[in-house]
């Protein structure tokens, strides 16, 4: 299970995967289980602290805190979308051995929680949470509306613009369609979708699987990151490289976007995003 350690100086810190690596593991007076659920305040639904340990002043690591709150903004969104597909509400959970990552949230080592009608293992405080009133919608499905998971790659729609006067490749097919358009047959063809926007010395990539009916895994997205890092180093180290290069994706875990690469670059990283994107199983 994901794990928690106290300072002396009153500070919780995940441990871990999580780590913010703002403490070292010898700076610890107490390690003891992350349980979210006996730490979240029934009513409100905040974080807060085991009681009984440290000082009055104890609290979470800033670091720490947001790092949960983004577990929590993954887990809100995912339980929220698939309750306005599936009519199953109040499920009984089975305890497994699984110990992996979430596949909702992406909680490390936490994943003991079964459902077969959910097919999803998931934490503890996933489960739990899933069993709530809330979040729901307010006309649930009477049928589950999920799509069916490809068994074979799916190849996503490539789409390059260059409004600058980068020479593009030879093999580099130019736009047939309008960018709305090549964005809705992704959609009605449930494939993913692959962009790149050439703009004069830099470019941007963006990546969206909303189309296919599913969303990455949390494996996939820490690939994803992986990649993302590895780009932004480059970029950072390269004296000719004058502009911040931004990241994002979307907390539905749908949309992937990078900003201000150099255009072979943009290009390298969209093939890497299209390999990972056509690949059903980093679906879910």
């Amino acid at each position: 299970m994901a794990e928690m350690g106290l300072t002396p100086t009153d500070r919780w810190h995940l441990l871990g995967k999580h780590a913010c690596h703002h403490a070292e593991s010898t700076d610890f007076v107490e390690v003891m289980e992350f349980d979210e659920p006996a730490l979240t305040d029934p009513e409100w639904g905040t974080l807060g602290v085991p009681a009984d340990h440290g000082g009055p002043d104890t609290k979470w690591c800033r670091h720490c805190k947001d790092t949960i709150d983004d577990l929590q903004y993954r887990r809100y969104n995912i339980i929220a979308d698939l309750k306005g597909l599936v009519p199953y509400r109040n499920v009984s959970w089975t305890t497994v051995d699984c110990d992996g990552d979430c596949s909702w949230c992406g909680k490390s080592n936490s994943a003991t929680q079964y459902n077969d009608k959910l097919d999803a293992t998931v934490c503890p405080t996933c489960a739990w949470k899933y069993n709530r009133s809330r979040p729901d919608v307010e006309n649930p499905p009477e049928t589950d509306r999920r799509l069916e998971t490809p068994t074979d790659e799916v190849d996503p729609i490539r789409y390059t613009t260059d409004t600058g006067d980068v020479e593009c490749p030879q093999d580099e097919q130019s736009a047939s369609e309008s960018i709305e358009k090549a964005h809705q047959r992704a959609t009605d063809e449930q494939r993913p979708y692959i962009e790149v926007k050439i703009k004069g010395k830099y470019a941007d990539v963006v990546c969206d699987i909303a189309g296919t009916g599913h969303r990455f895994r949390p494996a996939a997205i820490e690939e994803i990151e992986s990649l993302q890092a590895e780009q932004k180093t480059k970029a950072e180290a390269d004296p000719d490289h004058k502009s911040s290069v931004m990241t994002d994706i979307s907390p539905r875990r749908t949309h992937v976007r990078m900003t201000t690469l150099f255009p072979e670059d943009a290009r390298r990283f969209a093939d890497d995003l299209a390999a990972i994107a056509a690949d059903p199983e980093n679906w879910q």
